[in-house]
């Protein structure tokens, strides 16, 4: 008997991990719906866009930002990394950081200030390409 439940719990127990698999994957291949997907890497290394069209994109501000929960965290901790001041922008909600995460040279956040206050965080983004535009905005 003892040894039914367990190999009756075997195979419930794989078939819970292959449902969780399913979905997992499912959950991939929907997020964004495919073609209506937001490309942020071509975005951001297009010769042509410029920081105040980064700030501005909701496409890309809706694609790339993370729950408030998590900003929130990130930004209250001391020990997460270093602000960089961005410049000035036009198209800005307001003033716009790049958060460069310890440990990870390669990556950053991007932190836009939010009309009353709010600041959300987006990202992680290609660190190369956001200094690339934060280099072009100061001339």
């Amino acid at each position: 008997m003892a040894a039914r439940i367990v190999a009756a719990r075997g195979r419930s127990g794989a078939a819970i991990l292959a449902s969780a698999g399913a979905l997992a994957l499912a959950a991939c291949t929907s997020t964004g719906g495919g073609a209506s997907k937001f490309d942020v890497d071509s975005f951001l290394r297009a010769p042509d866009t410029a920081l105040p069209e980064v700030l501005g994109n909701a496409a890309f501000l809706k694609s790339t930002r993370v729950p408030a929960s998590e900003c929130a965290v990130m930004l209250q901790s001391a020990s997460t990394g270093v602000l960089e001041d961005l410049p000035p922008s036009s198209n800005a909600r307001g003033p716009a950081w790049l958060l460069h995460p310890r440990g990870e040279p390669e990556q950053v956040w991007l932190v836009v200030s939010e009309s009353g206050g709010e600041r959300t965080c987006h990202g992680p983004l290609p660190a190369d390409a956001m200094k690339t535009l934060a280099e072009r905005a100061k001339g």
